[in-house]
């Protein structure tokens, strides 16, 4: 399935980038985003087995706030690229895919070794540890970090994890 979401290029014209997969949503770089982010993938995941749920919530709030981290230290991107931050969540009956999309090329995530009183740098070492699946994909003008997670019970073949990575 294709559909449609807003370019992270501004232009005068509404422009539309076709992608696979998620219904994609906007998400200010506000405070509220981290708790926005988990309330939507709470509601479209359901009555899935709850232990599912808060680890995908837990990818979530952790990819979401690697994002806003960006935003809040590197400042606003050139004029012509989107600044929001955009969630996309796509479920599936063995696995859902995350897709969290910011507007900072240059800023990949990366596994920290945080001191033991460090009240941050754990994030890609959390989403590693509870994601099956975790990889960046960069374009010239934004980022977007991927996350599956395989329901309990489901595994993935090579081909199902092949048509995920790109």
């Amino acid at each position: 399935m294709t559909q449609c979401v807003p370019s992270p290029r501004r232009s005068s014209q509404i422009a539309k980038v076709c992608v696979p997969g998620p219904g994609w949503t906007r998400i200010p770089p506000l405070p509220s985003a981290v708790a926005d982010a988990r309330r939507l993938v709470r509601d479209r995941l359901g009555s899935a087995d709850p232990d599912f749920v808060y680890d995908v919530e837990l990818v979530t709030s952790e990819l979401v706030t690697n994002a806003l981290t960006c935003v809040r230290t590197l400042g606003a991107p050139p004029s012509q690229v989107d600044a929001d931050i955009w969630l996309g969540v796509e479920t599936r009956t063995r696995w859902t895919h995350l897709r969290v999309r910011d507007p900072y090329p240059g800023a990949l995530p990366r596994r920290r070794r945080p001191d033991p009183m460090d009240t941050s740098g754990r994030g890609v070492l959390i989403s590693a540890a509870v994601a099956d699946h975790l990889w960046a994909e960069v374009s010239e003008i934004d980022k977007i970090v991927h996350a599956v997670l395989v329901k309990p019970g489901a595994t993935l073949s090579r081909a199902d994890i092949a048509g995920l990575v790109r």
